[in-house]
């Protein structure tokens, strides 16, 4: 027999595989077995081998049971446990370079390899791969490799369990798409306004994204959408977006659109209404709105009789303020309203004409 194995691609259960490699071992004994060959110095060390420490999903690995410094190995039978929500099996690439028959199966989370030579062929003695399995990686993670049980039989019919240091593989997600065409800005830098951000276009087909919008390079809590609207804070900041796009198995990519300069305040209009007519020196109350496109205005209103400032410093509260007033002189007079704004809004003023009786 040359040193190709042969593979069976047929499935067992785990009792029929074992009742075969014991036949087939009892066969190699009436036939004649080969003497014990004497140990060396050397004490035999197994273990679990990969090709690569670290992988992408998708990539493939090569996973090796292996046996240094073994003396007459005429058969043996081990479990290879792996995780296959990382790691799936390859069909039918379980090799090794063991003369003799060799059947393996996928049981549960196990590879499952039963190894016999057959007749008075010589026992496997040195350094040999027991097994060598290709596998595809399915996910992201840690794929543990181990082998909790290995029996090895001898030439004479005995046989021992030995230990076997077990193996990782890493599996990383597939590098991250990359922006082929940039995010892009466009609106009017003006407090109120509406900008909004294109997605880009991306090297990997597929992708999903999402925004985040950033003033002078750090998030803005709460502005994840497609478009924003300029706030009274992003007056004389830099404004951009970045998108990230995401795809299963891959890394995130991200870019981040040219940043566009706010430099100019919301216009805001400022109203009031008072009674027709007052009596002098009774107190009547004037109503303050305050509207600017796209803003909630806040500040302040202070308020001019004849020219004289009789108020100030009254809040203006979701656009609107009330004054109290009182005017002691009889006649038209006229009462001016000035809006203090916050920044980013500019201010206003609005002057009515109040009959006093």
């Amino acid at each position: 027999m040359n040193r190709d194995q042969t593979i069976r691609g047929r499935q067992m259960t785990k009792k029929t595989m074992r009742r075969g490699a014991v036949g087939a071992i009892s066969v190699a004994l009436l036939g004649g077995a080969l003497a014990m060959t004497p140990a060396q110095a050397d004490e035999p060390t197994f273990a679990v081998t990969t090709s690569d420490s670290s992988v992408a999903v998708g990539d493939e690995v090569t996973v090796t049971v292996a046996a240094e410094n073994v003396q007459d190995v005429f058969a043996y039978e081990l479990a290879l446990d792996f995780d296959p929500a990382v790691l799936s099996y390859e069909a039918d690439s379980a090799s090794t370079d063991v003369t003799g028959s060799t059947y393996a199966s996928v049981q549960g989370d196990d590879l499952v390899v039963l190894h016999t030579k057959l007749g008075t062929s010589p026992a496997a003695k040195g350094d040999v791969s027991l097994v060598s399995a290709t596998f595809t990686a399915r996910k992201a993670g840690t794929a543990t490799l181990a082998v909790p049980s290995l029996k090895l039989v001898g030439t004479g019919g005995e046989a021992r369990t030995v230990e076997v240091e077990g193996a990782s593989v890493a599996v990383d997600r597939i590098a991250a798409p990359t922006a082929v065409t940039a995010p892009k800005v466009s609106g009017s830098p003006q407090v109120g306004k509406v900008l909004a951000v294109s997605p880009g276009t991306w090297s990997v087909k597929g992708v999903s994204t999402r925004v985040q919008w950033l003033r002078n390079g750090k998030a803005i809590a709460g502005a994840t959408r497609s478009t924003y609207r300029l706030a009274p804070a992003d007056f004389r900041a830099a404004i951009s977006a970045r998108v990230t796009a995401s795809k299963a198995d891959h890394a995130d990519g991200t870019a981040v659109a040219k940043a566009i300069s706010v430099t100019r305040k919301a216009v805001s209009r400022t109203g009031v209404k008072v009674p027709g007519s007052v009596k002098a020196k009774a107190t009547f109350k004037a109503r303050v709105s305050v509207k600017a496109s796209g803003v909630s205005p806040k500040g302040t209103i202070r308020v001019y009789v004849g020219g004289r400032l009789v108020k100030k410093n009254v809040k203006v509260s979701n656009g609107t303020a009330t004054v109290w007033l009182r005017v002691a002189k009889k006649g038209r007079s006229a009462v001016r309203f000035v809006y203090v704004p916050q920044s980013g809004v500019e201010g206003s003023h609005r002057t009515v004409k109040v009959r006093v009786r």
